[in-house]
């Protein structure tokens, strides 16, 4: 079944592995003023966590073995996302003045692609542990992630 979804898993595995060397040559360029602000520190942690979920999940699809097995992975995966984005969330504070932020900043970050993304990636892995085909809800989650990713290392980037 997992073989069906090679070539999703390399485009997958590919765009997540370049987004992830992108964050770190602009975390790397802004560097000082991320240090100095938790909540930069937080958001860039988090979007890491989001580049590399698909990552992640794009080299358990071309791994040999059962559908439970794949089931059983995918949802060690994201129980250990949700915990790492629990633990940096959790040490997030608000960034710079309400008042001065922009709107469209302001309703991206509060709609936070994190829930949704654990919640996903959590459901195929409990579908195919139950036999059923989760990997459309790989294919959401990761499509998601990414998405969540790029707008949230925007946010970090724009804000000073």
């Amino acid at each position: 079944m997992a073989q069906d979804w090679a070539n999703f898993a390399v485009i997958t595995g590919s765009a997540a592995g370049a987004l992830t060397g992108l964050l770190f040559v602009a975390v790397s360029l802004n560097r000082e003023r991320i240090a100095g602000h938790p909540a930069l520190r937080g958001q860039a942690g988090q979007t890491l966590v989001l580049f590399m979920l698909p990552l992640l999940l794009s080299i358990l699809l071309v791994l040999p073995g059962s559908a439970s097995a794949l089931g059983t992975m995918i949802t060690v995966l994201a129980v250990l996302a949700g915990a790492a984005l629990l633990l940096i969330g959790s040490e997030k504070k608000p960034v710079g003045d309400d008042d001065k932020e922009d709107r469209l900043a302001r309703l991206l970050d509060k709609a936070s692609p994190n829930l949704i993304v654990v919640v996903l990636t959590l459901v195929a892995g409990c579908l195919q542990l139950a036999g059923d085909d989760g990997l459309y809800w790989v294919a959401a989650s990761s499509v998601v992630s990414l998405v969540g990713g790029v707008v949230n290392a925007w946010l970090f980037l724009t804000r000073s």
